[in-house]
């Protein structure tokens, strides 16, 4: 479930860090003004390591794609021209584990010395039906509009202490299986320290299940727009009402946010009892790929 993650590490060894041959640590330097930059950083399999004067350490980046690359996954589309990495395929509670014991053992430092600033939680689901029929549909959450990128096959919510993002995968890395991925981007982590999650001490199962139901709540909390409605069996008032409804300038602009519930819940009713409902087909897999991936095989 994880992917992106920023790690504070507390009380390392710096020195026997810069003294690791294949970590290239470098000093930028300002053309502008000649000065140099107050810390320095070695790329690192799609992350970086960062070193402060200060003494603060860093790792930023996906332990997916990390993982991935140490053990020569390659994206179907891999270009080593302009490889950014592959984080399309499943990322188990197994492999979460192997590359807590690898930072571990690189960094020489306990998980509970490995302090969680930022992180992202996301599954991979593998829908019945074209990843971008649903992306297409999407609306608001929790009253923010969805921002669009890449061909509008990215969608996201951007909140002040989180991220909601949904977007096509298999369109990313070219795979044939068709990929939508479903996460959030925890910018603070108050609301995963409520569930007891502070440092790579406390990933485990009882605290990735706990993630699971925010993720669960977080995708509840879309409104969007189902395109598969069965429009002939609508009455007059509801195919009238969708053409407001698959707009998301009417529930951002035209209604206030507390006028949007008796809407909402007729855009349920409709979707419910008129469409092939692709947002509980998600859930359902969401809840079927985050079983899988929250247990201990080995």
């Amino acid at each position: 479930m994880i992917d992106y993650i920023k790690i504070l590490f507390l009380s390392i060894d710096i020195q026997r860090l810069l003294d690791i041959e294949y970590l290239d640590f470098r000093r930028n330097i300002s053309q502008e003004t000649g000065l140099s930059s107050n810390k320095k950083i070695a790329k690192f399999y799609h992350s970086k390591i960062v070193i402060y004067d200060s003494g603060k350490v860093l790792l930023i980046g996906s332990i997916h794609k990390m993982y991935n690359s140490l053990k020569g996954i390659k994206a179907p589309n891999y270009n080593p021209k302009n490889d950014k990495g592959y984080n399309g395929n499943q990322f188990s509670y197994d492999n979460t584990l192997e590359m807590i014991k690898y930072l571990q053992k690189l960094f020489d430092c306990k998980p509970k010395q490995m302090l969680i600033r930022s992180i992202e939680f996301g599954i991979n689901t593998e829908p019945p039906f074209n990843s971008n029929l649903f992306i297409k549909g999407l609306l608001f959450h929790r009253n923010i509009e969805f921002e669009y990128r890449f061909k509008r096959n990215f969608a996201q919510a951007i909140h002040q202490q989180f991220l909601l993002k949904i977007y096509n995968k298999s369109n990313q890395y070219g795979m044939l299986k068709n990929t939508l991925r479903i996460e959030v981007k925890y910018l603070k982590m108050i609301n995963l320290n409520k569930v007891g999650i502070r440092t790579l001490a406390d990933i485990n199962i009882e605290t990735l299940n706990k993630v699971k139901l925010l993720l669960l709540k977080r995708f509840d909390e879309v409104v969007y727009y189902d395109y598969t409605i069965r429009k002939k069996e609508l009455n007059k008032l509801q195919k009238k009402a969708i053409l407001k409804y698959s707009n998301s300038h009417y529930w951002i602009e035209d209604l206030e946010p507390n006028r949007r519930n008796r809407p909402k819940n007729r855009l349920k009713e409709i979707i419910l009892n008129h469409s092939d409902n692709l947002h509980q087909k998600l859930r359902s897999e969401i809840i079927t790929k985050c079983v899988i991936n929250n247990q201990l095989l080995k």
